[in-house]
């Protein structure tokens, strides 16, 4: 079982007693001791849970990770403006990957160009695309995710070791001074080897990536566009800059769309 598989289950658990020891997350999971201590860690860190003496419980005021659904409704608005330019991007015969992200599911939606081939392990993507018979579609096979909606696991990047896209269409749990952030290893794996497998890496963004933290980091030198729906904080543009990315804004109050080369 994956950690991230593992973490959902522990707050699945905590739901209903409040409190897990070490103990019990080695003897439910079948996992040593220091596996444990590293689900606890990353628990701790997301702020779902506190550190108890032997293991963890529910903090008094519950911050739960929250579900694919949740965050598909969060700034629903903005997210479909970014995945409308993202979409016109999209040339005709081209092959895209796109990436499991509620803002890249927005992409999915306003795909005009016809005759693409589509890789993807969105369970979501594929329903959007799946009435499309003007496109070929690849899903990625592995464990599925029902929370995020989404199959994962080694044979993920087993399969995109093989495959060679014109675009990626990635999304962010947020994005710092230094890169682009994931909650998740597995997830930020994945992100790379579809960065590394395409000519040309989109990053697809609402305004709040620009003040959320996290984990686990891809590079810069890993993307090419990043679209977004409010202009971008100075010093991070900066760096955008110097790392030839350029930052597509989408903005109502203008001409709708702005380009920051």
């Amino acid at each position: 079982m994956y950690q991230e598989e593992r973490l959902l289950k522990i707050l699945e658990y905590l739901k209903q007693h409040q409190s897990m020891s070490v103990a019990e997350i080695c003897t439910e999971f079948e996992i040593s001791k220091d596996t444990a201590r590293r689900d606890i860690v990353r628990l701790v860190q997301e702020g779902v849970v506190i550190r108890t003496h032997g293991g963890v419980s529910l903090p008094q005021l519950k911050k739960e990770i929250l579900s694919y659904q949740d965050r598909l409704i969060d700034e629903a608005e903005p997210k479909r403006n970014i995945g409308m330019l993202g979409a016109q991007l999209i040339q005709d015969h081209e092959t895209i990957i796109l990436d499991v992200s509620t803002t890249v599911q927005f992409v999915a939606e306003q795909i005009k160009a016809q005759h693409l081939t589509v890789i993807t392990h969105s369970i979501d993507n594929v329903g959007i695309l799946s009435d499309r018979e003007d496109m070929q579609i690849y899903l990625l096979g592995g464990y599925l995710n029902v929370k995020n909606r989404s199959l994962f696991g080694p044979s993920i990047l087993d399969k995109l070791s093989q495959i060679r896209a014109d675009k990626a269409f990635i999304g962010a749990v947020a994005i710092g001074s230094d890169g682009i952030y994931y909650s998740y290893e597995e997830d930020a794996r994945v992100k790379q080897e579809i960065a590394r497998r395409s000519d040309q890496v989109i990053v697809v963004v609402d305004h709040t990536k620009f003040t959320s933290k996290s984990f686990y980091r891809l590079d810069f030198d890993h993307v090419d566009i990043l679209i977004t729906n409010q202009p971008v904080p100075n010093p991070l543009k900066e760096i955008l800059s110097q790392n030839n990315i350029t930052v597509i804004t989408y903005q109502e109050d203008e001409h709708g769309i702005d380009y920051n080369d």
